[in-house]
């Protein structure tokens, strides 16, 4: 069955709704899927109350941040838990951005007259656009013409971005059962893969499995070297498009997934009991 365990919707920085994507995966004829929102639940949890067509299978999914050697990683939560801990967490991943986009808005401030931070908490933001609200402010005032621009300009300032370390996040998601993946790791080493070396520190971390499949390492050889590391080390292997809608230009379902070329059983079980 055709699988794609990474997706975004507005309810991060996506286009679509939880409804909208419902209708793009079926045009696509994708029967397992994950919404997998940056450090937020909220599409995830409406999607489990929308009634599904055609043996779907949906797996609540959240990509939670981390840092690690000052950059920032990504990891897919599938099955999530929602004790407070784990809730507490991906709101502290959302107030630490945010706090970071406002201290981004002040410098700013300084040098355009149109910028200001009571400006931008009164712009009101299309969710259907994609993005986040710093970027589409600061684009509709004439400050940046493109997400690259905006971080072009991000990196001309001493601003740093922080997250919590891997362990604590992994540990803390982990709790309960939900199962943990290192998302898209040649994202982070483009036309390339990340070493053996890197890859034990995230097993030795506690991942559960790795991101295989993605838009990122797309040819053979690539998914082939990080599938072999985790049959080696017996971890789960997932995969999908980081589909953000209309924003990106990552199709869904590309690239093209079969749940049997994964190992994610466990995550099926879990998910049938929610």
């Amino acid at each position: 069955m055709k699988t794609d365990l990474h997706i975004h919707t507005w309810a991060s920085d996506g286009t679509w709704s939880p409804e909208t994507l419902l209708e793009k995966l079926n045009e696509e004829r994708i029967k397992i899927f994950s919404i997998t929102d940056h450090d937020t639940i909220k599409s995830s949890e409406a999607m489990l109350n929308i009634p599904l067509e055609n043996e779907m299978v949906y797996i609540p999914g959240v990509e939670v941040a981390a840092t690690y050697k000052d950059r920032e990683y990504h990891l897919t939560v599938y099955n999530y838990n929602r004790t407070s801990e784990f809730l507490d967490l991906i709101e502290w991943n959302n107030d630490t951005r945010l706090e970071y986009n406002y201290d981004f808005l002040h410098l700013l401030s300084k040098k355009h007259e149109n910028v200001s931070l009571d400006d931008y908490f009164d712009y009101v933001e299309d969710p259907t656009r994609g993005g986040w609200k710093a970027l589409n402010y600061l684009i509709d005032r004439g400050i940046y013409r493109t997400m690259f621009d905006y971080f072009d300009g991000l990196k001309e300032t001493d601003l740093t971005l922080r997250f919590k370390e891997p362990e604590e996040v992994i540990e803390t998601a982990k709790k309960e059962g939900a199962s943990v993946f290192l998302a898209h790791p040649s994202y982070y080493f483009r036309d390339g893969v990340m070493s053996g070396e890197e890859l034990d520190f995230w097993k030795i971390a506690g991942i559960d499995g790795v991101e295989c499949y993605t838009p990122y390492a797309p040819d053979r050889d690539r998914i082939e070297y990080y599938k072999d590391y985790c049959n080696k080390n017996d971890l789960m292997i997932s995969g999908g498009s980081d589909c953000h809608g209309g924003f990106l230009e990552r199709k869904l379902g590309f690239p093209n997934i079969d749940a049997g070329d994964l190992r994610i059983n466990s995550l099926f079980d879990k998910s049938d009991m929610l």
